[in-house]
């Protein structure tokens, strides 16, 4: 009988026999930031943003639309303010949802205390309460 392993996604890499993949120097630990917004009809706000805490770097490496009651689009900006994508982006091509994130690839890094910008409008006609989540790791210096 074949024993089937599993990831317990709580436990370190290296706990569930995969390399660490943190730089030398530092220790990556699974982190998630989250966005809710409740929008009308049609609302856009700009200049939104999820703001990091101090005590780490922040490799973003994937979002997730964890709640959306309606369509909306979106558009992201890293902590210098570059834009991700040219224009807002329908939610409906964000695939990542909680089973299947939408991965960041490479990871893009928010440095500790830095931002993540979002541009975000509400296309559904109707009131819309959405949860974005930007996971990935914090890093943290070792030496």
């Amino acid at each position: 009988m074949q024993q089937m392993l599993t990831r317990n996604p709580l436990a370190p890499d290296a706990a569930n026999g995969f390399n660490d993949a943190s730089p030398p120097g530092y220790v990556d630990v699974d982190f998630s930031y989250v966005y809710d917004v409740v929008l009308t009809a049609n609302q856009f706000l700009q200049n939104q943003s999820v703001v990091t805490t101090n005590d780490a770097d922040f490799q973003w490496r994937a979002t997730v639309v964890a709640t959306a009651t309606g369509a909306f689009n979106v558009r992201f900006s890293d902590a210098q303010g570059y834009y991700l994508s040219n224009s807002l982006v329908a939610s409906s091509n964000i695939l990542g949802d909680a089973s299947s994130p939408d991965p960041l690839w490479p990871g893009l890094i928010i440095p500790a205390g830095g931002r993540i910008g979002i541009d975000i409008q509400d296309t559904s006609n109707a009131g819309n309460t959405i949860q974005i989540l930007f996971r990935g790791v914090k890093r943290y210096r070792t030496a």
